[in-house]
């Protein structure tokens, strides 16, 4: 990807916990709270590397990390050319919440990434760089959850120079840790994908 990866990929080695995923069920999962989402199994699957393929998915996220989780496919790009890849007015329309918004966006982000790294497609890469740069301009970090989403492509362009990517990166992982000093259950399992990512693109 011609940038800069080692010092974040270092950054999240040292902050994951890699024996999460020892005999770690997709189906079986929930976070310390008993919580489990949707994204859970095509996330977990894809981490475990078992198929899995999610029957009509009714978002952007969903649709993304199944098509991670089967291992095949292609990806939808009925979004915009630039901007965010979801409808940014779909909050303010009360479609939405705003947090539940912003979560998708980062959750499709980084997968989208992720994708384009592994079947060498860079303008899927790009595409998802340039959602993230829009969340960069748009949102603050603080209206996710304590869910880390879309580290892998803040710390890309972090790498090329991108100060406020930098900042934003290390806000959603400083967030998944306030409380316990550690990443949750579900939030470890989500810097493990963008690590697993970004240590792909590094190859």
């Amino acid at each position: 990807m011609n940038v800069s990866m080692p010092p974040w990929i270092a950054r999240l080695r040292a902050v994951v916990d890699a024996s999460a995923l020892e005999g770690l069920e997709p189906h079986g999962f929930t976070d310390e709270s008993g919580n489990r989402r949707a994204v859970d199994v095509p996330l977990i699957a894809w981490l475990v590397g078992q198929r899995f393929e999610l029957d009509a998915p009714l978002s952007i996220d969903l649709a993304l990390w199944s098509v991670l989780a089967r291992g095949s496919g292609d990806v939808s790009a009925d979004w915009a050319e630039h901007g965010p890849l979801q409808d940014a007015e779909a909050p303010s329309r009360g479609e939405v919440a705003i947090e539940v918004w912003t979560e998708r966006e980062l959750s499709a982000i980084q997968a989208l990434w992720t994708l384009g790294v592994e079947r060498g497609k860079r303008a899927w890469c790009d595409r998802a760089e340039l959602a993230a740069r829009w969340c960069v301009e748009e949102l603050q970090p603080d209206n996710a959850t304590a869910h880390p989403w879309g580290v892998n492509v803040f710390a890309t362009l972090a790498g090329g120079g991108d100060i406020e990517a930098e900042l934003y990166a290390q806000t959603l992982v400083h967030n998944c840790q306030v409380g316990t000093g550690r990443p949750g259950r579900f939030a470890n399992l989500v810097l493990l994908a963008s690590l697993r990512s970004l240590e792909a693109a590094d190859r």
